[in-house]
């Protein structure tokens, strides 16, 4: 089964919805085979999974791509799932093997050093800085933008992973260490360790980072 997948369809609009129980009932009626289940689930978390993946590819359509794979391992999974978590922690342990997996493919790290972080990586830093009215401060802002998408692909993937869920994904220590298959405590190390790596790069431009 094959879905469309576009960054800016209207539709997917209703991802800032936080995902709740509401997506465990949907995913049980998929499983009892309700096909509308999935579609609701899948406009829910498309425009996520896409961003998610990012912040670990180098382009728009390759993250899409790998969105696209993500749903479709959802689909043909469900069979496996059980609700004794949150879908969100199944989801997203399904999207970070398939986003770790990709950048750890030898063509991919090879591409890695030698292009800078890509448009759609340093557009959502962007966002998360906020756009500034005044052009100049705006300026500073996206450089800082790519500096952080340029950080975070240098540091550890696990560090990565685990920073990303935890920063971007909104996931608590104890919902990063499920999806990763980890100690809460091995999950605040690893995003301690992330925050030292990318405030050693921040500084400079990222005055807040500094007491990260």
């Amino acid at each position: 089964m094959e879905w469309a997948l576009d960054w800016d369809d209207d539709f997917l609009m209703t991802e800032e919805t936080p995902a709740g129980d509401r997506d465990t009932e949907l995913m049980l009626l998929f499983q009892a085979g309700d096909e509308g289940a999935f579609e609701a689930l899948f406009a829910r978390h498309s425009r996520p999974l896409i961003r998610f993946a990012s912040r670990f590819v180098h382009s728009r359509e390759r993250a899409e791509e790998l969105a696209q794979e993500i749903l479709l391992k959802v689909y043909e999974g469900a069979d496996r799932y059980r609700p004794t978590a949150k879908f969100t922690t199944w989801l997203y342990r399904i999207a970070t093997n398939v986003c770790l997996n990709e950048i750890r493919r030898p063509w991919f790290r090879a591409a890695r050093r030698s292009i800078d972080p890509s448009p759609e990586a340093a557009a959502a830093a962007h966002r998360e800085l906020r756009r500034d009215p005044d052009p100049v401060r705006d300026l500073e802002r996206q450089a800082i933008a790519r500096a952080l998408a340029e950080a975070l692909s240098l540091i550890p993937d696990r560090q990565r992973a685990a920073f990303i869920l935890n920063k971007y994904q909104e996931l608590s220590y104890a919902e990063v260490g499920e999806v990763m298959k980890t100690s809460e405590k091995a999950v605040k190390s690893m995003i301690h360790r992330a925050r030292e790596a990318l405030a050693a790069r921040l500084a400079p431009m990222l005055p807040e980072y500094r007491k990260q």
